[in-house]
């Protein structure tokens, strides 16, 4: 009977699955959404503007080009950097403007994530009147209906 115990014992060792400490994986993609919607309101700010890898990548995966064009981030275990391109209003203030996206980005990311974010760069890329913009998207607007047929 006591050797029938040994066997069971030794057999139930060989079961146990080794110790791994339990993570949470928070993909760039993430981090970049994140800071992408956390920028929406912020004043001065007329759009996110990708770059052209940004836009082959979108075509040819058929995801939403806007989902995270504009934004490039690292992810590390605790921290991350974020790195914006955005076209922002003529009259505003760009200091107030990047002050404005430090906050909410880093506020939005470390909320959601717990993730600190360690480097927030803004490249402004243009600069252009409201109804410049308007008049803009307009056209384009009009260009992709015209595409469709």
């Amino acid at each position: 009977m006591t050797e029938n115990k040994e066997t069971i014992k030794e057999l139930n060792e060989k079961r146990e699955l080794a110790y791994e400490e339990s993570k949470l994986i928070i993909e760039d993609k993430v981090v970049a959404k994140i800071a992408r919607i956390a920028i929406k309101n912020v004043d001065g700010i007329l759009e996110m503007k990708g770059n052209i890898a940004d836009s082959i990548g979108s075509f040819f995966s058929g995801r939403d080009e806007h989902s995270t064009a504009g934004v490039n981030v690292e992810v590390g275990e605790k921290e991350a950097k974020v790195n914006l391109d955005v076209i922002i209003e003529y009259g505003k203030n760009a200091t107030r403007i990047f002050s404005d996206i430090k906050r909410v980005v880093t506020s939005n990311v470390k909320e959601m994530t717990g993730l600190d974010v360690v480097t927030v760069n803004v490249n402004i890329v243009d600069v252009m009147t409201r109804s410049e913009y308007e008049k803009k998207n307009k056209e384009n607007n009009d260009k992709d209906i015209q595409n469709r047929y």
